[in-house]
């Protein structure tokens, strides 16, 4: 049951994104730009719609990873997932700064983001619950029986085939140059490795959620981002993607046994 529940999902939601995006190019309609923040919640609507499909014990707070298990788990591990990936981040941009053409944010900048850091997360975090609960909820537990790794780069794959349509609509709109959204899908598949990591080893998806909230990346931390050429954006994004590699490592190898059903 779990498993026809996840294939569900993943065809649902595929043929769901596929189908709005198709729609804007269809009406020739510029993407706007709510939609980005707005379509979170698709997710979780499939999420929904498959779990009354495919009835599984528990319910939704259960198989959508929703349960925070206290104060404390939810706190701290809100507060440990935002500081791993801030620092994946930065030292990821210092590299980029250090090795190559890239130029750092000036210190006013980085003030600003850190004074709006704590705000943006929570404020944020009202969009990517609804991404979560679907991708690093339902989804991962309903394929923890495959283990951790096989489980999550299965989901990190799926997550980043969901963005295609997305970041190809605005890339043939004009909105995203079309090096930037291949960067940026791509970057995708370890930010999910990551994701799924801290929501196996808090048993829930909030530090997830608000991981995935940080209005941050690299490349935000670099001033001259639009002005890099295509080999420093991969070398700047295969930086990031070994740390959030390393990173879920150090975060996954804490439960025993691996990947588990947050709710079991």
């Amino acid at each position: 049951m779990p498993l026809r529940a996840a294939g569900l999902f993943i065809i649902l939601v595929l043929i769901a994104i596929t189908l709005v995006c198709g729609l804007f190019l269809l009406l020739d309609t510029p993407l706007p730009g709510w939609f980005v923040v707005v379509g979170r919640w698709l997710p979780a609507l499939v999420a929904l719609a498959v779990l009354r499909l495919v009835p599984l014990p528990g319910g939704p707070l259960r198989w959508m990873s929703l349960r925070p298990g206290g104060w404390r788990r939810l706190v701290g591990g809100g507060l440990a997932a935002v500081a791993a990936l801030t620092a994946v981040y930065a030292l990821s941009a210092a590299a980029a700064v250090l090795l190559g053409p890239a130029e750092p944010q000036p210190a006013a900048a980085l003030l600003r983001f850190a004074v709006l850091l704590l705000p943006s997360v929570l404020l944020f975090s009202l969009s990517t619950l609804g991404e979560e609960a679907a991708w690093r909820g339902l989804l991962q537990q309903t394929l923890a029986d495959l283990g951790f790794w096989r489980s999550s780069a299965l989901i990190s794959g799926v997550w980043v085939l969901f963005h295609v349509p997305l970041h190809g609509t605005m890339a043939l709109q004009g909105a995203l140059p079309w090096d930037m959204m291949a960067v940026t899908t791509a970057a995708l598949f370890p930010l999910g490795l990551f994701l799924s990591a801290v929501t196996v080893r808090f048993g829930s998806v909030w530090p997830a959620v608000f991981a995935h909230a940080l209005p941050l990346s690299a490349l935000n931390l670099v001033s001259n981002a639009g002005d890099l050429g295509a080999g420093a954006l991969w070398g700047l994004t295969a930086v990031t993607a070994a740390l959030l590699t390393a990173a879920a490592y150090l975060f996954a190898r804490v439960p025993a046994g691996g990947a588990r059903r947050a709710g079991a």
